[in-house]
């Protein structure tokens, strides 16, 4: 007996011996007939491309320029000057990372978390080096890292724009995909703030180039768009004198409404103990709604950066009185306003300056007010032990204790 009929005895056998199977002359000719020696052969001359019908799905273009973009910018210049995690890990292996570290990255892990797809989207990478393992990935020690001094970030302010104008809700997946013919663009940054532990977007961008004469090229256009809205564009060098200079007026404006706060609190004549407060500082306000109050007025002022005194007005009064901090600090509200139409919240509110007579009245008044109230709270602090003055019985200090003692130990 050949090796070839003792395998296909050894088959046949364990066939029929199956407990399950009931033993039957169709059923013990049906195995020697599927599996002989020929059928053998025939199964392991095919191919494993041939046996197997579920094929992996060709990854796009489209898909591929993706993935090895967004691999480019986590070991390019701009991310690894601040991302301190995968600077550490570049440290650890010559500058090789493993792809199981590498899926670790969000962005990188929704576009793809097959590793074979990642490693071909880089196969044509100038920048990244693939291990001969196919296991990890680094950046090509042919473009070493520059040095990041103050002349790289001179030289990286230059090359940077800053463009305003986008919607609030844009993302920046679809910043990317709008500028994505622009190949130039090294990176783009979101500028957000912070409200109740939530960042939100501001819509403006720092967009920077891998060249100046690249950004230069982009900036000259005449016209820079996202979908319909025309974009504000300054180089972000102009944008940090610009802020600078906002940030120094209002600095010093602060020190002076500062000043003259403390003028309007203080006492202007010692001996007569009377209060000055500055002219040209004082509006009357009408036509107010009667669900407008004092803090809405206040958040608008603070919007148009002026600050307030006090604002003399009783929720659905429907009148009441403006006073700014400053010399002549109601015309310049005055001169921000159309027609004296001040707009809050849903209400015009009209204003006029209070002026002559009307305003020595108004002024007045505000002063024999603070004067009376500084006495008070001159004989509080130095007379009186009561409530006002803030220096009543502490706790568990009644006047009676000692004769509440007393009492006690005489019973």
């Amino acid at each position: 007996m050949t090796n070839k009929e003792e395998q296909t005895s050894e088959v046949s056998c364990e066939m029929t011996q199956e407990p399950s199977t009931k033993v039957t002359s169709e059923t013990k000719e049906e195995p020697s007939k599927e599996v002989t020696s020929e059928t053998k052969e025939e199964l392991s001359s095919k191919k494993p491309s041939e046996t197997m019908t579920i094929q992996k799905e060709e990854p796009t273009p489209e898909l591929l320029s993706k993935i090895r973009k967004q691999v480019e910018f986590y070991f390019g210049d701009v991310n690894m000057q601040r991302d301190k995690f995968l600077i550490e890990q570049t440290g650890l292996d010559e500058g090789w990372v493993p792809m199981t570290v590498m899926l670790n990255f969000k962005i990188l892990a929704s576009l793809s978390k097959d590793v074979e797809i990642i490693l071909k989207a880089l196969e044509d990478s100038e920048l990244i080096e693939i291990s001969e393992d196919k296991k990890k990935i680094r950046r090509s020690l042919d473009k070493p890292l520059p040095t990041y001094d103050d002349e790289y970030k001179k030289n990286q302010e230059k090359r940077t724009i800053y463009l305003k104008g986008f919607p609030l809700d844009s993302t920046i997946d679809a910043l990317k995909a709008y500028f994505e013919s622009e190949e130039s663009i090294e990176s783009i940054v979101m500028r957000k703030y912070k409200k109740d532990k939530n960042f939100f977007f501001k819509g403006s961008i720092f967009m920077q180039f891998k060249t100046y004469e690249d950004a230069k090229k982009f900036f000259d256009q005449e016209s820079i768009k996202f979908n319909d809205t025309q974009l504000v564009k300054m180089w972000l060098v102009d944008y940090v004198k610009m802020k600078e200079t906002e940030k120094s007026e209002r600095q010093s404006k602060k020190n002076k409404n500062q000043k003259n706060k403390k003028q309007d609190s203080e006492e202007q004549d010692g001996n007569e103990n009377k209060f000055k407060i500055p002219t040209g500082s004082i509006l009357k306000i009408t036509d107010i709604k009667e669900d407008i109050t004092r803090e809405n007025m206040k958040e608008k002022l603070a919007e148009m950066n002026l600050e307030v005194a006090y604002i003399d007005y009783k929720t659905g009064d429907g009148l009441g009185y403006l006073r700014l901090v400053g010399e002549n600090s109601a015309k310049e509200l005055m001169d921000k306003l159309t027609d004296g139409q001040w707009e809050v919240k849903d209400c015009t509110i009209k204003c006029e300056p209070v002026v002559g007579e009307e305003e020595k009245q108004y002024l007045k008044k505000i002063e024999e007010g603070q004067l009376s109230h500084r006495n008070r709270r001159h004989f509080n602090r130095n007379g009186s032990k009561g409530f006002n003055g803030k220096r009543g019985f502490k706790r568990n200090r009644s006047p009676f204790k000692n004769d509440a003692k007393k009492q006690r130990l005489d019973n």
